[in-house]
C-alpha cells in the first residue's frame, strides 16, 4: 500500500507515492517553470488569430519555447494546457474534441522537444508547425470536410508565428546564457 506525501522545495511542489516505509517509488512535479508559461500561454490565448475556429491563438508560443528550452515534458504540459486556455476563451467552439486537440498539442511540444534535440531549432519548430497544421483535420466531426482547406492557413500562420517567437526568443536565451 502506498500514501501521497508532498513536499516543498523553492522552486517546485513535488508528489512522492511512498510505501509505509518511506521509499520513494516514483516522482513527479509540476515545476514553477511549467505554471509560469502556462499563464503566458493565457496570455497568449487572449491574442486570436481571427477564423472560423476562435480558439485559434499565440498560446502556443510559450509551449513552444518550453520544448526548445526545458525539453519534452515542459512542451508537452505547457502546449497542452495553452490549448485548453485559448479553448476556454472562444466558448469550446469544438465541444469536447477540444480535449483531442490538447492532446495534439502535446505531441507537438513532444515532436519539437525531441527534432531540437536531434536535429537543430529550425528542423524541430517545422515539425511542429507541420504536425500543427495538420492537426486542422480535428474539426472534421464538429463543422465538416468544409473546414480544412479553410482552416489549415490560419493554423499555419498562427503556428508559424508561435514559432518564430519560441525560435527567437531562444536563441536570445541561449546567446545571453541564460539556459
Amino acid at each position: 500500500m502506498s500514501t501521497l506525501v508532498f513536499k516543498k522545495n523553492l522552486y517546485l511542489w513535488t508528489v512522492y507515492p511512498t510505501n509505509y516505509v518511506g521509499e520513494n517509488k516514483l516522482a513527479w512535479s509540476l515545476n514553477c517553470r511549467d505554471r509560469d508559461f502556462s499563464a503566458l500561454s493565457a496570455i497568449g490565448a487572449m491574442i486570436p488569430i481571427p477564423s472560423p475556429v476562435g480558439s485559434i491563438a499565440l498560446d502556443s508560443f510559450p509551449g513552444y519555447f518550453m520544448a526548445l528550452w526545458r525539453g519534452v515534458g515542459g512542451g508537452a504540459t505547457v502546449c497542452a494546457i495553452g490549448h485548453l486556455l485559448s479553448a476556454f476563451r472562444a466558448g469550446f467552439p469544438l465541444g469536447y474534441l477540444h480535449l483531442a486537440v490538447s492532446l495534439l498539442m502535446a505531441g507537438v511540444g513532444v515532436l519539437i522537444a525531441v527534432l531540437n534535440r536531434r536535429f537543430g531549432i529550425i528542423i524541430g519548430l517545422a515539425g511542429g508547425v507541420a504536425l500543427n497544421t495538420i492537426g486542422g483535420v480535428l474539426a472534421v466531426p464538429v463543422y465538416g470536410w468544409g473546414i480544412v482547406p479553410v482552416i489549415t492557413p490560419f493554423l499555419f500562420v498562427a503556428s508559424t508565428i508561435n514559432a518564430a517567437m519560441a525560435g527567437i526568443t531562444y536563441k536570445s536565451f541561449k546567446k545571453l546564457k541564460l539556459s
